[in-house]
């Protein structure tokens, strides 16, 4: 079965059953804390009434991955070095790219920002 880390577009796209990312509903997802606080916040805003059950299936359903200082140092340079390019990475999704690249998996994202990185698998 194949690993992703799934960022957060990615774990909004399965939860919208986008046709997209179906084919990624039986893989094993990978993500970190800072995903899921970002996931919460659109859930609450967008299934306010159902929210607290929709996060507890998602927390289940994903492995997670704690960063240590290697992966925030990397994700740190990451964001400064593109930054001067003009492209505009999240901090968090930087984290997550590089815990994508220290657990060797593909980093599951539709934010164009990242298309052409390596070890991506960019789903729009």
């Amino acid at each position: 079965m194949a690993t992703f880390f799934a960022d957060t577009y990615a774990i909004v796209e399965l939860l919208k059953g986008s046709p997209a990312y179906r084919q990624y509903k039986t893989a094993v997802l990978v993500t970190t804390e800072f995903n899921l606080c970002e996931f919460a916040y659109a859930v609450t805003r967008d299934f306010p009434d159902t929210a607290e059950d929709i996060c507890s299936q998602v927390r289940h359903g994903m492995r997670l991955s704690h960063p240590g200082d290697r992966e925030y140092l990397r994700a740190a340079a990451m964001r400064r070095k593109y930054s001067k390019e003009g492209r505009k990475f999240s901090l968090i999704d930087c984290v997550g790219y590089s815990v994508a690249e220290s657990l060797t998996i593909p980093f599951l994202t539709g934010d164009r920002e990242f298309e052409d990185l390596p070890g991506v698998e960019y789903v729009k």
